[in-house]
């Protein structure tokens, strides 16, 4: 996981939890926010990984709108 180097250990097993417990979307909006409460800053490829992933589920927006890029 690229970006697991700005997640604590406790942030990556929670996230993994929740995908071995089927939560997917759970652990998608988790995985968010936790980037987010670091001030991870990640790059446009990453981001739009992480939408593309999010609209298919159904995730909202608002997710990953709030994660800072590498390039506005």
């Amino acid at each position: 996981m690229e970006l697991s180097k700005f997640l604590t250990q406790s942030d990556v097993e929670q996230i993994l939890d929740l995908v071995n417990a089927n939560e997917l979307g759970i652990a998608l909006e988790n995985f968010c926010t936790q980037l987010y409460e670091r001030d991870a800053v990640c790059s446009r490829e990453h981001i739009g990984r992480i939408c593309a992933i999010g609209e298919v589920m159904g995730i909202k927006p608002e997710y990953w709108d709030i994660i800072s890029t590498t390039e506005k």
